[in-house]
């Protein structure tokens, strides 16, 4: 089961490994992100980064969505981490049973508009936040479970 869906372009941090994890009861993680998926070292470097348990994939959005029927399957607490707006959509646009988006860290960049501490989007990433929130997609931000949450839809 799916329990969290995250953006977060650090994918595996410290916030991500010890907070959602254990609050959730996280059994796998997987991330979905093409740069990540595409590159050995970064595999082995996020390898390193899950807590030791916890089941890791890396996957491209195409690999992931094709796996999507056996993920749905799994007897596991599944945390989604995607790496930008613009994979997350692309996911959701074609996999539309993640109901809500957490929103964990996304960097300044160019004429970035500011949304919470740690969120600046940038007009095409708006957008795409947009198109989520007309899919039905609830957008929070959040960064550890114990903070506190911001409903992103109304921000935009």
């Amino acid at each position: 089961m799916i329990k969290l869906a995250r953006i977060d372009y650090r994918l595996l941090h410290g916030q991500v490994v010890f907070s959602w994890t254990k609050t959730l009861g996280i059994n796998r993680i997987i991330v979905v992100n093409h740069e990540a998926a595409t590159d050995e070292f970064k595999k082995m470097s996020l390898n390193l980064a899950k807590p030791t348990g916890v089941k890791l994939n890396i996957f491209t959005v195409e690999e992931a969505l094709s796996k999507m029927e056996k993920v749905e399957q799994l007897k596991e607490n599944i945390m989604m981490i995607f790496g930008n707006t613009k994979e997350t959509l692309a996911f959701c646009k074609v996999y539309s049973k993640i109901p809500e988006i957490n929103y964990g860290g996304i960097p300044k960049s160019g004429e970035a508009k500011q949304f919470g501490s740690a969120i600046f989007l940038n007009e095409e990433e708006q957008n795409e936040a947009r198109a989520l929130k007309e899919m039905g997609v609830n957008q929070y931000i959040q960064q550890v479970p114990t903070s506190k949450s911001e409903d992103l839809n109304k921000l935009l």
